[in-house]
């Protein structure tokens, strides 16, 4: 007479230990990202569109001021260049439409710097390492030659380079102050810190680049 009870008991308990299971599935827990994961490291996090991005006329792209950028996580960077910089030497690197200068006291210790675009025709950029910090700021020059901001292109609007860089912490896009070597069309500003750098252009020259008048 005990043994329907018995198998009664471990059926009960069965089904009891299932709900359990089931009510925990249920239950909310804290992920990662939301205990205080920087921005830029959450999946779901959409990185805003940078202001403006200059770019060449290709098959795949136009001249894209004022065009939105797909989502970061979507872009599929290619390694552009890298090359070992040590410290204590005057080196450049090089890769598509940018030129890194390190001074003798940018690092610290050796680095592997990388260049990395996900298209050439669009003057959007990552250097790596991502985050490093230097402690002489590192020249970057960048060639906008045949963007809207060249005034001897057919794409020219009477744009002026800016350049801004991803600030992750706050998810938003910060203006890099620079200058603009008309002659050689190129946008110089020197680096702090690497991280994802976009060229775009503003409305207007405040310097209108100057042309030799025909006698």
């Amino acid at each position: 007479m005990r043994k329907p009870t018995r198998v009664l008991s471990c059926s009960l308990a069965i089904v009891l230990f299932a709900l359990a299971l089931s009510g925990c599935s249920r239950g909310t827990f804290s992920s990662p990202a939301a205990v205080g994961e920087p921005a830029a490291m959450q999946p779901n996090v959409q990185v805003p569109a940078p202001p403006s991005r200059l770019s060449v006329p290709s098959d795949s792209s136009a001249n894209l001021t004022g065009v939105p950028a797909p989502p970061t996580t979507s872009l599929n960077w290619q390694l552009v260049t890298a090359v070992l910089v040590l410290p204590g030497v005057e080196q450049s690197v090089i890769g598509s439409r940018y030129a890194l200068r390190f001074s003798k006291a940018s690092l610290e210790s050796s680095e592997l710097i990388t260049i990395r675009t996900y298209d050439p025709n669009i003057l959007d950029v990552q250097f790596g390492p991502h985050g490093t910090k230097f402690a002489t700021p590192v020249e970057l020059s960048i060639d906008f030659t045949g963007t809207a901001a060249d005034p001897d292109s057919k794409l020219a609007d009477a744009s002026e380079p800016v350049l801004w860089y991803l600030d992750e912490s706050q998810n938003q896009w910060v203006e890099v102050q620079g200058t603009t070597d008309w002659e050689r069309k190129r946008f110089v500003v020197y680096l702090e810190h690497f991280s994802r750098y976009v060229l775009g252009g503003k409305a207007g020259w405040k310097h209108a680049p100057q042309h030799e008048t025909e006698e």
